[in-house]
């Protein structure tokens, strides 16, 4: 999309990293949180009703609360670029983030700035997808603990329908099980002692095993429309929806499940057709980050369980 690009910084020596998009076009964003362990920077400044509307650029990163601090990266490249909201004594970038927990897949290991910084020097519009930036560290059902959860990543989605015009981004490292919802299947979840995908929920009264507390699935929906914030806000429970279908359970106390949507262009669309668009691109992003994930000593993805 234009006006919009996207950087990884990928270390697979402590398999954890930082994603950054940059928007380079006068937008409207917001932000909401449904999940009950968010971290975050800059998220009441996404809120109808405060003064700047404009995000020159959002962070997510692995690491935890962590990963908070090195959103300044991003601070400092805009700095340096002469990018933010005008004021008599400096331009402010306006940064916004959230990050993932992904502690005990990454070695403890915790982002930097410097790593934020060089994913802003090498964005582009078309960034990789699965085991990269934000999704290094990145698994699905935990409900059992890490051991029998799967490896997830990084996911793009479009609409077939608006394919230039509403993209979605996410890194998906849910509590739950992960579905196609187009046909019902199981595409990764929590193990069974023997490996296999079985997913929590068949055997939920039995699962006793419950040790999984940090989790928490990002997104970012881009729209080439207009849209204010107050119509973002609403069309950000289509989001909600969408990736409940596919992540089961979804918004649970122990995720942080947080989205932002950004509104760039200056169209007004058909509204009933955008909720359709929204809905399509957000369960391929989610798809893809499974698809497209690579795994990891000892979490292994759907690629390496089905051949």
């Amino acid at each position: 999309m234009k006006g919009l690009k996207i950087g990884h910084y990928t270390d697979l020596s402590v398999y954890t990293g930082s994603t950054v998009f940059l928007f380079e076009r006068k937008n409207r964003a917001i932000a909401s949180v449904r999940g009950g362990a968010p971290g975050s920077r800059e998220l009441n400044a996404l809120s109808p009703g405060q003064l700047v509307e404009n995000i020159d650029a959002l962070v997510f990163s692995g690491g935890s609360s962590f990963g908070i601090d090195s959103m300044s990266g991003a601070v400092e490249y805009l700095h340096q670029k002469g990018v933010g909201y005008k004021t008599k004594a400096a331009n402010i970038p306006i940064v916004a983030g959230a990050v993932i927990y992904d502690l005990e897949v990454g070695k403890n290991a915790v982002p930097h700035s410097e790593w934020v910084y060089a994913a802003c020097e090498d964005a582009t519009e078309k960034p990789k997808e699965g085991t990269v930036g934000a999704g290094t560290g990145a698994s699905v059902g935990k409900s059992s603990g890490i051991r029998f959860a799967m490896k997830s990543g990084f996911g793009w989605g479009k609409s077939p329908h608006h394919r230039d015009s509403i993209h979605t981004f996410i890194v998906t490292n849910a509590l739950g099980d992960i579905y196609d919802p187009r046909n019902g299947q199981l595409l990764a979840g929590r193990r069974n002692k023997s490996g296999e995908i079985e997913g929590f929920l068949k055997n939920i009264q039995n699962d006793t095993g419950f040790t999984s507390y940090y989790n928490t699935t990002l997104a970012l929906v881009v729209l080439d429309y207009y849209f204010s914030r107050e119509d973002l806000l609403m069309l950000s429970h289509v989001v909600h929806s969408a990736l409940s279908t596919c992540i089961r359970p979804y918004a649970t106390l122990f995720d942080g499940d947080t989205i932002f949507m950004v509104s760039m262009g200056d169209r007004r669309p058909n509204y009933l057709s955008i909720l359709q668009g929204i809905y399509e691109s957000v369960t391929e992003a989610v798809i893809h980050s499974i698809l497209f994930a690579e795994g990891l000593p000892d979490l292994p993805s759907r690629n390496d369980i089905i051949k």
